[in-house]
């Protein structure tokens, strides 16, 4: 996927002179590096009405880190509201990491930043080189503990959003459902496949038990304004989708492995099993893993 099949209200050069005002306002010497499209238009359910998502990263000068003062994580813009002076770009949301919260991140094979460098279309790339080998590196040690940042973002929604026992909060749409179904879906594709997916259409068709159709009249249902909230029949039907062949399979664990030494730290992976919700899907998706280092 590239930016131009997005076919978004703003260019790539538009969108990149956002990023450098944004990085710049700060009144820092900050320098942005790498930056793509993400969030819904990647994920396959974006809507006429949809924010542009983009995320990346940006370096800050070394003699920054020797302060007692350390650089700033993150940068953001129009992140809650419209930033002051970037009126202009009302429907652009920025998160840029530091390059140190970027590593961490990574580190913790958080799935947004992941998805960043395997499947979101560059706007900004100004370090083409260490990018690629980036990617080659994380696919080599695939899946990692993406699966369980997967699940746990799925887990996440649901008992925020879309626990029927809850007495406050409860907010059925049809984009609180896709985003637990792409959390389910994602985790049992990188598991078994290896790769990263951000495409829900794509996760949906290649995840046996997946079911494409659901996936369709949710997003159907997400895109018509005078559907706010799924429609009973709906709700139903995604609450009792299996979200792989086996509704009792337990998901493997696994420790990064270390590329400085090669190895992998020793793991006892012992799975709690634990239903997800009262019918979403009977799919194992809670593990606990107690970890033994060699």
């Amino acid at each position: 996927m590239t930016i131009e099949d997005l076919e978004l209200a703003y260019s790539d050069e538009e969108i990149r002179e956002f990023i450098e005002a944004a990085v710049a306002q700060t009144g820092t010497r900050y320098q942005p590096r790498f930056y793509a499209v993400t969030g819904s238009h990647i994920y396959g359910f974006d809507s006429p009405d949809s924010d542009i998502d983009v995320r990346g990263l940006h370096v800050a000068p070394a003699e920054e880190y020797a302060s007692l003062r350390t650089p700033a994580s993150e940068v953001t813009v129009n992140m809650d509201g419209v930033t002051e002076g970037f009126g202009a770009y009302a429907d652009v949301d920025l998160r840029s990491y530091e390059l140190k919260k970027f590593g961490s991140l990574l580190a913790k094979a958080n799935y947004n930043v992941v998805e960043l460098i395997f499947e979101a279309p560059t706007v900004m790339n100004g370090m083409p080189l260490e990018m690629d080998a980036l990617e080659a590196l994380i696919r080599e040690y695939l899946p990692m503990n993406v699966p369980h940042a997967y699940l746990g973002m799925a887990k996440s929604n649901y008992y925020k959003h879309l626990d029927p026992e809850k007495t406050e909060g409860y907010d059925p749409r049809p984009k609180k459902f896709l985003y637990v179904y792409r959390g389910l879906l994602g985790a049992t594709y990188v598991l078994e496949h290896e790769d990263i997916e951000a495409d829900i259409h794509t996760l949906a068709t290649a995840v046996d038990g997946g079911d494409p159709q659901l996936v369709d009249d949710l997003i159907g249902h997400k895109r018509e304004a005078d559907e706010p909230t799924v429609p009973e029949a709906l709700e139903e039907r995604e609450r009792e989708q299996p979200s792989s062949s086996s509704s009792t399979r337990s998901m493997r664990c696994q420790s990064p492995i270390n590329p400085a030494t090669g190895r992998r730290s020793t793991t006892g992976c012992t799975t709690s099993e634990r239903e997800f919700s009262d019918g979403l899907s009977s799919r194992t998706v809670s593990e606990r893993c107690s970890r033994k280092t060699q």
